[in-house]
Order: structure tokens, then C-alpha cells, then sequence
């Protein structure tokens, strides 16, 4: 009995340290923990932007105070891969727009550079933007002082109307570009500090001609270019020129931009418009 128990004993502190070292790890999870958090990523600025009274242009007026302009209502398209994702950001209430590319996104914090124009005529270009973005939900971007430019700042809400895609259905239908349609309602567009409460579209082969009537003083002038779709979202690209007729006292050419489908008083019955050149910018919102 004796000579057993002796040969058995020296295997009980094994038999309890093995033990304790299995409860230990039963106790901190061993072997069974949940996977480690994904690492986070680059955020995406692409799409529609809404905002209510979350904006600023401030401006030189040669020796004169400078020109501060809250921006308050503004609308804003995001679309392009990096490092030239085009934005435009528009204001009819104040006729300031900022055009430009975001170059680089770095987790929230993204870089570029932007033109800004006032009233229409170009302002400042070159001008170092910066900011934050989450995919999906905000932008908030800070304009830095340019020459003339004094600075800004915009901040925008994303829209869930980015998701509807751009069609030819859509951009044809009777609500937004009908045959010689006429839009009224809450419009305002920005050619060289003039102002419209009228704004006609003249189909052409579906799409590609535009007609503005541009007051005080009231002229006719021919707005003629081509739509291109983007699949899958809201945003239709802008190639445009203005030409001179018999009513019009303007030539510009070179323009691109944006245009949005969205819903308005209807479903799809208001249209964003901004198109620029790089001297001179036309934007609007308009109401069917």
C-alpha cells in the first residue's frame, strides 16, 4: 500500500497545476474570444448634398469692407475617382458656387483645390481645400484664403436621392425636360450677376439643347451641349456651351458640371443645374 501511494503521489501536482491552468483559460476566453475589429478605412465623398443655412464666401471689394455671404441653402454634387473627384457646391440664394476636385481622402480627412466664383464671374482658382467626410452622411469642407478670396466654408447632409440612378427615362420625363418646357417657381441662376425667374429647355433629339432667358435686361441666348449618364447614381455629366442669336450678347464656351434629378413638389419634378468654364459659372435650381 505504502510502496503505491508513493510511486502515485508525485503525479498530483502535475494532475492540479493542469488544472488550474484550464480554468484560467476557460475564464479569460481561452481559444474562443471574438474576431479583432476591422481596420478602418478611407471614406468616400462621392454624392448628393443638401444643407440649411451651413455655409460662408467672404470676399475683397477692392478698398471697400469685404463682402461676407452666408450661404443658405446649398446643393452639392460629389462624383469621380481620386485624385480628380469633382465636386460642385452651389448657392442660388447668394450666386456663389465652388467648383473643384478632391485629390486625395485620407480616413475622414480629405485635400484638394477648388475655383470659386461670385455672381457668377470666376474669383479665385487654386484655392487649398480641406475638410472631413463620412461616406454616406456628412462633408464638411473649409475653403482657405486665395487673393480675392477671403475664405469659406460649406458643410452638407447626403441625400438618399443619390441612389436613384441616372436614366434617360428620368432626365426625359415630362416633369423635368419635356418638349419646350417652361420651369417657374423658386428659380435663380448666376451668368455674370444676372438673375432669372425663367429658364426653358428646348428637347433636341432628347436632350442635348437648352435655351436661357437670362433678365435684367432680358436676352435669349442658345444653351446647347450634351448629357451623359452615370450609372447607377443621381448624377448626369454636363458638356455645354452658350452661343450667341439674334437676343443674346454672350459666347461662352467650354462649360461642364452637374445636373440631379430629384424630387420636388413631385417625384422628379425639380432639376439641380451647375455647369462652369473657369471664367464664368451657370447654375440653378429649378421647379416644374
Amino acid at each position: 500500500m505504502n510502496s503505491t501511494l508513493k510511486k502515485r503521489f508525485p503525479f498530483f501536482p502535475v494532475i492540479l497545476i493542469s488544472l488550474l491552468i484550464a480554468a484560467v483559460g476557460v475564464g479569460c476566453g481561452g481559444g474562443g474570444g471574438s474576431a479583432p475589429p476591422p481596420p478602418p478605412t478611407d471614406q468616400d465623398a462621392q454624392g448628393l448634398y443638401t444643407t440649411n443655412g451651413d455655409g460662408s464666401g467672404t470676399f475683397k471689394d477692392g478698398d471697400n469692407p469685404d463682402i461676407v455671404k452666408t450661404l443658405t441653402d446649398v446643393k452639392g454634387m460629389v462624383y469621380g475617382s481620386l485624385p480628380n473627384q469633382k465636386f460642385i457646391f452651389f448657392d442660388v440664394a447668394t450666386n456663389v458656387l465652388y467648383d473643384g476636385n478632391i485629390t486625395s481622402i485620407t480616413l475622414t480627412n480629405f485635400t484638394g483645390t477648388a475655383t470659386v466664383y461670385n455672381d457668377g464671374v470666376m474669383v479665385e482658382n487654386n484655392v487649398a481645400v480641406s475638410g472631413t467626410v463620412t461616406s454616406r452622411s456628412s462633408i464638411d469642407m473649409t475653403l482657405a484664403a486665395s487673393g480675392d478670396f477671403v475664405g469659406g466654408n460649406v458643410k452638407g447632409l447626403f441625400s438618399s436621392e443619390y441612389d436613384k440612378g441616372a436614366t434617360n427615362a428620368r432626365i426625359l420625363s415630362d416633369a423635368v425636360l419635356p418638349e419646350n418646357p417652361e420651369f417657374k417657381g423658386s428659380v435663380t441662376m448666376s451668368i455674370s450677376g444676372m438673375a432669372t425667374s425663367n429658364f426653358e429647355v428646348a428637347a433636341n433629339n432628347g436632350y442635348s439643347a437648352v435655351s436661357v432667358a437670362i433678365g435684367p435686361p432680358l436676352s435669349q441666348c442658345n444653351h446647347a451641349g450634351t448629357v451623359a449618364l452615370v450609372s447607377s447614381v443621381n448624377i448626369f455629366t454636363l458638356t455645354a456651351s452658350i452661343t450667341n442669336n439674334t437676343n443674346c450678347t454672350i459666347s461662352l464656351t467650354n462649360y461642364t458640371g452637374f445636373a440631379s434629378v430629384v424630387d420636388g413638389a413631385g417625384i422628379d419634378t425639380r432639376l439641380w443645374y451647375a455647369v462652369t468654364n473657369g471664367t464664368n459659372s451657370i447654375f440653378a435650381i429649378l421647379d416644374n
